[in-house]
């Protein structure tokens, strides 16, 4: 069985090992007769709304045109011209239709406009920037800087962006980055799809108005209107519910939301970029992801790599966490070496949370290969104590340890009593919940543990 991808065109080409070129589908839309003559525009957007009303993408001034006339439609099979239910109707040729594919040679009218509407292929050659940084992602490896490349490259497009990588990669940093490159005046939203309550999603993602169910005192907007012309980021959109999937699609093919409790549609302006660290074309052929929403999403598909792949920039990573987490501390040498060697099934989220445990624990602020305290190694193959506070057998009724957060008996840590070893445990979930405004979700997404253990940590060391 051929798999969703191999039927798809690659928007992302090498042209030489140092220059890279991604293609864009664009349509391009002249007015060849009626009162807008003249009037012309290229879009890379999926649908393009045509009308008399100030929120479409074209706006005509001739009276014959409705408000929301038609719209076009870019599709696998081509372009798609659908009649909006206008007074005056849409012609293709001599022939009225309610939608029809359009052909090169094919003109439109609507009202007294003629229309000429062309697909063609857009392309934006860049090449792999030398720079070791782009905002505040790090890196001198080639995959990084291609990366960097086309965060540049793609930033000024409306263009959907999908996010692959592996858990803890900096799939959000990313997103950051694209939102501050795009000069985009609204704010970058962030929205968690792995949220398991099926009514909270759909509320935080369109929004309510009063009345709309029992408690809905007031109207609350949704993550699509708080990011109006601005990002809105979709993280782990592979655990979206099926059921909801349609209405995400339809929200950005048609760019407005539908608030739970009101049949009044609101028009958005949103560059949405979604992030997952699952396989969604395996997804859409096990039924369990949209093939729909899957080809609107992977517009253009950007992938993080693992930190075991870019070990080269590690000490970049880590002078780069030193810095901005304010450590006090120098990472020795064969402390360096240990940390390119290990594995890192955490990625750089694992990095930061070994770094900050091993500034606390360190002797006179120099790190060596005990503080690190790495799985696997011969530190944290020792025995943990019986009274640790870390020890977590299962079944356990504290649940499990903070990832690369477990002390293992090193030398380092042998001294710490169990107080310490708990408040250390404490202060890293207090900072965490600082750095994410106190959003419970994202604190546990940064520590890389289950909300539920989060909640469970919250109410043994009574942090409100």
């Amino acid at each position: 069985m051929s798999s969703l991808d191999d039927n798809r065109t690659e928007a992302i080409r090498i042209i030489t090992d140092d220059s890279r070129r991604i293609e864009f589908e664009a349509v391009d839309i002249v007015v060849n007769g009626g009162p807008d003559t003249g009037l012309q525009g290229s879009y890379s957007l999926p649908v393009i709304r045509i009308g008399t009303a100030l929120d479409n993408d074209i706006v005509l001034t001739d009276r014959a045109v409705s408000r929301h006339h038609a719209e076009i439609h870019v599709t696998k099979q081509g372009l798609l011209i659908r009649d909006l239910g206008s007074t005056n109707g849409t012609f293709v040729g001599q022939l009225r239709v309610t939608e029809a594919y359009l052909t090169p040679d094919t003109s439109c009218t609507i009202g007294y406009s003629q229309l000429s509407i062309q697909l063609r292929t857009e392309e934006h050659h860049f090449r792999i920037p030398k720079e070791n940084h782009l905002g505040e992602l790090v890196g001198a490896s080639e995959p990084m800087r291609e990366l960097f490349g086309y965060l540049r490259a793609v930033a000024d497009t409306p263009t959907t962006v999908l996010i692959n990588g592996e858990s803890g990669c900096g799939k959000e940093l990313v997103a950051r980055t694209l939102h501050e490159l795009s000069g985009r005046p609204g704010a970058l939203v962030v929205f968690d799809a792995s949220v398991t309550d099926h009514e909270m999603v759909r509320n935080d993602l369109f929004g309510h108005v009063k009345g709309a169910f029992t408690g809905a005192a007031g109207s609350r907007e949704g993550a699509f209107r708080r990011a109006h012309e601005g990002t809105l980021f979709i993280d782990e959109i592979g655990e979206l519910p099926l059921d909801l999937q349609p209405r995400l699609l339809r929200a950005l093919e048609n760019r407005e939301v539908t608030p739970i409790g009101s049949d009044q549609s609101v028009r958005v302006d949103v560059r949405v970029v979604a992030a997952t660290h699952r396989d969604l074309a395996m997804m859409v052929q096990e039924g369990s992801f949209r093939a729909d929403l899957y080809y609107r999403l992977s517009v253009l598909t950007l992938r993080v790599p693992p930190l075991r792949d870019i070990s080269q920039d590690i000490p970049l990573l880590v002078k780069s966490f030193i810095q901005r987490l304010g450590l006090n501390c120098q990472i020795m040498p064969d402390a360096m070496e240990a940390l390119k060697r290990y594995h890192w099934p955490g990625n750089v989220r694992e990095l930061r949370n070994v770094l900050e445990r091993a500034a606390v624990l360190c002797k006179n602020g120099q790190v060596g290969v005990a503080d690190l305290m790495l799985p696997g190694s011969a530190a944290s193959a020792m025995p943990i104590p019986q009274n640790t506070a870390y020890k977590s057998p299962p079944p356990s009724p504290a649940g499990q340890a903070l990832p690369g957060a477990v002390p293992a008996g090193t030398s380092s840590a042998a001294s710490a009593s169990r107080s310490d070893l708990k408040e250390l445990e404490r202060q890293m979930i207090i900072e965490a919940l600082a750095r994410n405004g106190n959003n419970k979700t994202a604190t546990a997404r940064e520590l890389d543990i289950p909300l539920s253990t989060l909640k469970r940590r919250l109410k043994d060391y009574q942090i409100e």
